[in-house]
């Protein structure tokens, strides 16, 4: 793991300093205009060697800095180039002040104003996040200036004075104290930078550990969901016990984040089956996890022989000791029993399934509150009546209902039982099936934000 991050790391600032670098090169053309503008409007007061000069090395420049484009488009992006091209943009100004000094005084060499031009070059460098490259820009930079000095000097083209700063500025003599005083201010204005350019390093190394560390956390996060919804699924029924007079079928819908969502079907006798959908409250995997330990436990007290009351009561003892208050749970339960043709149920905070019989649809609404809330349930009783012979039960969970579109209206209970209505003579698949693409439809392809749990009983009529 520390091997992948220190590798995504160094692909990150990779990345980086090309991106850096692509940059730095538009800010060298837009420099380089502004040469060019300021040559432009020199040029009617300038000799005309010296417009040669100017706009001579200008060309050289925009050409030089042409390759550099076309080398990076067709080769990429080489880290030797940050150096290289620093180098260049400094020599080609040496080369523009030893120009000037051919056609006018030597003196002109070490008094050109092109000097201040090596000041937002070596700044440039700060946008590399490198200070080496900063202190080796400088040095050069400095470096080709004393060599300048020194070679004019014992050439004897140029005579160093002791004078002050207005024999420097106002004549042709090179004084100490100017010479001194340049190249202490670009010395000075190197540390500045390579303080600046360390100090952005540091910052932007930082930037990026805490951004790889976020995905490489959020991709262990997706994982571990990724993991809990496979588990999600594998605890759902895979096959569906087979009662005579009732047909079933239940399946989820993950949404864009794993959840509680749980529905089940289990075998009681030859003739009954037990019933089960609930909805942890919350998502990811701490849902996931109590959906887990709600199907454990309600496989091992099915197979107890306890009433549904019972049974409800014992979940929820369970999950008011071993979770905290913020996780609840949902819970419809119904022993459908087709040999003496009844549905025992019981709801505790569940959204009411929906009975559909005769042509009408009606809520099993009755119950109490969800499990987990409260030491024991004193409101939640057990409901019975006959099963509605030709009729099917529709449970759900609420991802159905809050299933929104693009304008934030949600799917709703009348579009359900309007569905239900328009679809009841379909088998149970093809029902689950057609009502799920309804609702996928009708929030427009978004992804969903909650699971969708749906199972379907369906009881046959006398002699079917």
């Amino acid at each position: 793991m520390i091997e992948e991050i220190i590798a995504r790391i160094q692909q990150t600032l990779a990345k980086e300093e090309a991106r850096v670098e692509r940059s730095v090169l538009d800010i060298r053309f837009k420099l380089l205009l502004v040469f060019g503008v300021i040559a432009a409007i020199n040029a009617r007061s300038v000799p005309a060697e010296a417009n040669y000069v100017n706009f001579g090395v200008f060309t050289l420049a925009c050409l030089y800095k042409l390759a550099l484009y076309r080398l990076i488009r067709r080769r990429g992006y080489r880290p030797m180039m940050k150096y290289v091209t620093s180098f260049v943009d400094v020599a080609l100004v040496y080369l523009l002040m030893i120009l000037h000094a051919q056609i006018e005084a030597p003196a002109t060499a070490l008094k050109n104003y092109a000097f201040y031009l090596l000041f937002p070059i070596i700044a440039l460098t700060i946008f590399r996040y490198n200070q080496k490259l900063t202190w080796l820009t400088g040095g050069w930079a400095m470096a080709l200036y004393l060599g300048m000095f020194f070679f004019l000097y014992f050439s004897d083209a140029v005579t160093i004075t002791t004078g002050g700063y207005v024999a420097e500025l106002l004549s042709e003599n090179v004084t100490i104290i100017g010479q001194t005083s340049k190249l202490m201010i670009l010395f000075g204005f190197v540390v500045l930078t390579a303080y600046l350019a360390g100090y952005t390093r540091r910052l932007f190394d930082k930037l990026v550990v805490q951004e790889v560390n976020l995905r490489v956390a959020k991709e262990s996060i997706d994982r571990e969901l990724e993991i809990a919804a496979h588990v999600q699924q594998n605890l759902l029924p895979q096959t569906f016990p087979q009662v005579p007079g009732v047909e079933i079928y239940g399946t989820l819908l993950q949404g864009r984040f794993v959840g509680g969502d749980y529905y089940d079907f289990l075998r009681l006798s030859e003739t009954s089956l037990l019933f089960v959908i609930a909805d942890v409250s919350g998502k990811g995997v701490p849902a996931a996890l109590i959906m887990s330990e709600m199907r454990a436990c309600t496989h091992l007290l099915a197979s107890m022989q306890l009433t549904l009351e019972e049974l409800a009561q014992w979940l929820n003892t369970l999950l008011f000791e071993s979770t905290a208050r913020k996780y609840f749970v949902s819970f419809f339960a119904a022993e459908i029993d087709a040999a003496r043709g009844l549905m025992r149920y019981v709801n505790a905070g569940h959204p009411p399934p929906l009975v559909y019989a005769d042509g009408r649809i009606r809520a099993l609404a009755k119950g109490g509150v969800p499990l987990g809330v409260r030491a024991s349930l004193p409101q939640l009783a057990q409901q019975s009546e006959p099963l509605p012979r030709g009729g099917m039960l529709v449970a759900f969970t609420d991802g159905i209902w809050e299933r929104a579109n693009a304008h934030g209206e949600q799917y709703g209970e009348e579009r359900l039982a309007k569905f239900i209505a328009g679809h009841a003579a379909l088998q149970p698949q093809s029902f689950v099936q057609q009502l799920l693409e309804e609702v996928k439809n009708f929030g427009q392809s978004q992804e969903l934000d909650d699971d969708v749990a749906i199972a379907v009983t369906k009881f046959f009529s006398e002699g079917e």
